[in-house]
């Protein structure tokens, strides 16, 4: 009896569980879908912007060569998403110098990043509400680090996509070298306005970038929790298979018990 008890409270856990994952589950399948939605937006703004930082160009500053890198990683927040965060790491250090500067995004990955490195941490945004903010923070951190680093230094970020881990290049701004140009008809001076052209063009690169980890983190999310489920289904299963096997059993020794005591009757 008790080794039934003992199974029947673990059904109770594992049917408790399903319920927490089922929901975590819809949590995660609503974020991805709304994250979708917003990042295929954002990839129309950052082309439209692209193609005004292209118009604006010949009003830049002259733009130097990186003389140094520094590395922006985005990672995750919360947890629960397979190798999300360790893939990043991998790709990072195959291709990068551990001396270099790296901006950490994600509290998750900045646990996996070895203490010895000099790291600079960001919060990271829990979904696409709050990205926005998040891209505030990454680029006050971007300021500081370059200007630590040196402003000719150059920008590589490191972001999950749907075949793993790419790595893409925001500074110096993909602009064309081209020549004189008409100044754009604007209110104010061309210069003034391809700087700010330039620098939409960043903040908005950059929210594409993290809405895309975001979606990919939330896929991967959405795998691991089904994954579990699944597990805990067979587990479920096979319990309930060894309970009626154990009742059965139980059910015997009672007849069996019924029956000598009737027998001793007669």
């Amino acid at each position: 009896m008790s080794q039934r008890r003992e199974i029947e409270a673990r059904l109770a856990l594992y049917g408790d569980l399903a319920g927490i994952l089922g929901a975590m589950r819809s949590f995660a399948l609503a974020e991805l879908h709304r994250v979708s939605r917003r990042e295929e937006a954002q990839q129309q703004v950052v082309r439209v912007l692209g193609q005004s930082l292209q118009e604006v160009s010949p009003f830049l500053p002259p733009q130097e060569p990186a003389a140094a890198d520094v590395w922006l990683l985005l990672g995750s927040v919360r947890g629960f998403c397979g190798s999300f965060n360790e893939d990043i790491v991998r790709a990072w250090r195959g291709v990068a110098d551990a001396r270099q500067a790296v901006i950490v995004v994600g509290q998750r990955l900045q646990a996996t990043m070895a203490e010895e490195l000099r790291t600079v941490p960001v919060a990271g945004a829990d979904g696409g509400l709050d990205a926005a903010a998040a891209i505030d923070r990454i680029l006050a951190a971007i300021t500081l680090t370059r200007r630590r680093v040196g402003q000719a230094s150059g920008l590589i970020a490191c972001v999950h996509d749907e075949d793993g881990v790419r790595r893409q290049r925001l500074l110096p701004l993909p602009v064309t070298t081209a020549g004189a140009a008409l100044p754009p008809l604007t209110n104010e001076p061309p210069a003034m306005v391809a700087a700010g052209v330039a620098e939409h063009f960043l903040f908005h690169q950059l929210l594409a970038l993290l809405l895309r980890s975001i979606r990919v983190e939330n896929r991967q999310r959405l795998m691991q929790m089904e994954n579990a489920l699944h597990h805990l289904e067979q587990g479920s299963d096979e319990l309930a298979r060894q309970r009626n096997r154990l009742r059965q059993e139980e059910i015997v020794e009672e007849i069996e018990v019924i029956t000598g005591i009737r027998g001793g009757m007669h």
